[in-house]
């Protein structure tokens, strides 16, 4: 039985010549912490909307680095990269094409609504459909992959006063000063249930990290945003670290070029079976886990 679609979108990826153990990890000198800036909780609300209103549209080259395991299962290894291109439409569309170091062919090509996805592998020949929301346990953690933690790390959510309370802290890591904004719904009687929370570099007021909460508090989804540059008017960061927890992987998302706001044809968000190719249906299993707002 096949697992959901990075079951085997992840086993061409792993069987690709060069993808063995790479990382060499060095210690740089300790730095001098950089000035802090103040902010109130207002503005940090207004910059954290402005960013998630930003992004409509987005057309990218990246170079996708995807990691296993963690110091919890005790094995951590890290792959070749592999160049993708990302097409994205609020509030669910996305598309995401990975081709093969070198030779530059397509290893797979996948889109999703939201609600499911299609996955054609042009060297296994075979064209999966399922909904997000499948999982079974899988011996690979990457096997989890999923196009929705990509989708809602590149798209953060806005901050809505209206139906959701909040609170401003500082907090330090190293060297690093931040402001962190944590969101919260109301649950039963008198409880709070933690949403996210959001992180706001001290030194420059761009987000550096999105944390994303389940029920009961569960942490199931970090990102980390580092690189920020200005593409046509937006400002975006150029290196997204995906860190999911409970799955036991991580996937590095380095931008190349990026496009904003541009209109995306209808036709380029459609998947259709190649003539040939294996159809595979995967069903459906709900999983309360998904973030909220």
């Amino acid at each position: 039985m096949i697992g959901w679609v990075p079951a085997v979108l992840m086993g061409a990826l792993l069987l690709l010549p060069g993808c063995a153990v790479r990382r060499t990890t060095r210690v740089s000198p300790a730095e001098a912490p950089p000035p802090a800036r103040e902010a109130s909780a207002a503005e940090l609300i207004a910059k954290v909307n402005a960013q998630s209103e930003a992004v409509r549209t987005l057309v990218a080259t990246v170079d996708l680095a995807p990691t296993a395991g963690s110091i919890y299962s005790g094995v951590i290894r890290e792959y070749q990269d592999v160049r993708g291109f990302i097409l994205l439409e609020k509030p669910a569309m996305l598309r995401m094409i990975g081709q093969a170091p070198v030779v530059r062919t397509n290893i797979f090509d996948m889109v999703s609504d939201g609600q499911g996805f299609k996955l054609y592998l042009p060297t296994k020949q075979k064209f999966i459909v399922g909904k997000n929301d499948f999982r079974r346990p899988a011996k690979n953690s990457l096997e989890n992959l999923r196009p929705q933690h990509i989708l809602q790390a590149l798209l953060i959510p806005r901050i809505d006063p209206a139906q959701e309370k909040y609170f401003v802290e500082e907090a330090e890591e190293g060297v690093r000063r931040y402001y962190v904004v944590s969101i919260f719904a109301a649950g039963e009687g008198a409880e709070l249930e933690l949403r996210r929370k959001v992180w706001v570099d001290r030194a420059t007021l761009d987000i550096a990290r999105l944390q994303l909460y389940g029920p009961q508090g569960s942490h199931i989804e970090d990102v980390q945003y580092n690189g920020y540059q200005d593409f046509q008017g937006v400002n975006f960061p150029t290196r997204i670290e995906i860190i999911r927890p409970i799955e036991d992987y991580r996937l590095a998302i380095t931008v190349q070029k990026a496009t904003f706001n541009e209109p995306i044809s209808p036709e380029k968000f459609e998947l259709n079976k190649p003539a040939g190719a294996q159809l595979v249906e995967l069903g459906a299993q709900r999983r309360p886990e998904q973030p909220h707002g």
